[in-house]
C-alpha cells in the first residue's frame, strides 16, 4: 500500500492472523487511505502501522490532512455514504474488534484499529 505520500510500517517478521482477518483488516485499510485521497486535501500524506501485541493487531492509519468536523461521519452515514460505518467500523467488528478514530478540523485524522488474532495463522 506504499506510495510516495503513503508510508507503511511493519514488524520485519510475519504476523500470523487467520486469512479471512487479515483480508477484512487489509480492505478496511484501503478504505482509510481511500477517505485520505478524497478527503484530506491534495498535499495529505498519510501513515501506516502495523503492531503485533501478540494476541491482538494494531492498526494506525494517520495522516496530516485536513481532519474531519464533529459530527460529519453521521451525517455521510444519514446521507447514505456507509463507507467509514461498513468498510471500516463494520469490518473491523465483525472481527471482534474495535475502532478508536481521533480527529479535528485542521490536525488529520488517526484511525487505530484493535483486532485479535487469535493465536491463528
Amino acid at each position: 500500500m506504499a506510495t510516495p505520500t503513503i508510508s507503511v510500517a511493519a514488524p520485519a517478521t510475519p504476523v500470523l492472523m487467520p486469512q479471512v482477518a487479515a483480508a477484512e483488516l487489509s480492505a478496511a485499510v484501503r478504505e482509510a487511505l481511500s477517505n485520505v485521497e478524497r478527503h484530506a486535501g491534495p498535499a495529505a500524506r498519510a501513515w501506516v502501522l502495523l503492531e503485533d501485541l501478540g494476541g491482538e493487531v494494531v492498526l494506525s492509519i494517520r495522516d496530516d490532512g485536513v481532519g474531519i468536523a464533529d459530527g460529519r461521519l453521521a451525517i455521510a452515514e444519514a446521507e447514505g455514504h456507509l463507507g467509514v460505518s461498513q468498510s471500516i467500523r463494520g469490518r473491523i467488528a465483525d472481527l471482534g474488534g474495535t475502532v478508536e478514530l481521533v480527529t479535528a478540523p485542521g490536525e488529520g485524522t488517526e484511525w487505530e484499529l484493535h483486532v485479535p488474532t487469535g493465536g491463528q495463522a
